[in-house]
């Protein structure tokens, strides 16, 4: 790809840039006509979209099935967080007096390890 990167009107230009104005030459259309049509900021801005897309494609992590211990594990936390949550919570849905989300967590904790 390092290969199609040229200097053009000024700056370097991209890979997708560079094929576009390459093919529109094969076709023997004007240079300047060539020039502003491949070097285009809207070509540019495809050019990085592309990138981008493919570093995120790229960057994707295979994520394991969970073990059965841990979906056990998972579903026994979550039961516990719920309870903790009933008890530290006012009918209107705030933390009641001494509680927070710390408070809840560590509890449920606690009482998840007891039952595991």
């Amino acid at each position: 790809m390092a290969s199609l990167k040229k200097k053009v009107a000024g700056f370097v230009s991209c890979p997708t840039c560079a094929a576009i104005s390459a093919v529109l030459a094969a076709a023997k259309v004007p240079s300047a006509i060539r020039n502003e049509v491949a070097f285009d900021s809207r070509i540019r801005a495809v050019d990085s979209r592309v990138k981008s897309k493919a570093k995120r494609e790229v960057a994707k992590r295979v994520v394991r099935p969970l073990t059965k211990q841990a979906k056990k594990r998972a579903k026994i936390l979550s039961e516990e967080l719920k309870a903790a949550n009933r008890r530290a919570r006012k009918k209107n849905g705030g933390l009641k007096k001494g509680y927070s989300q710390s408070r809840i967590m560590k509890e449920a904790h606690k009482k998840a390890q007891r039952r595991y």
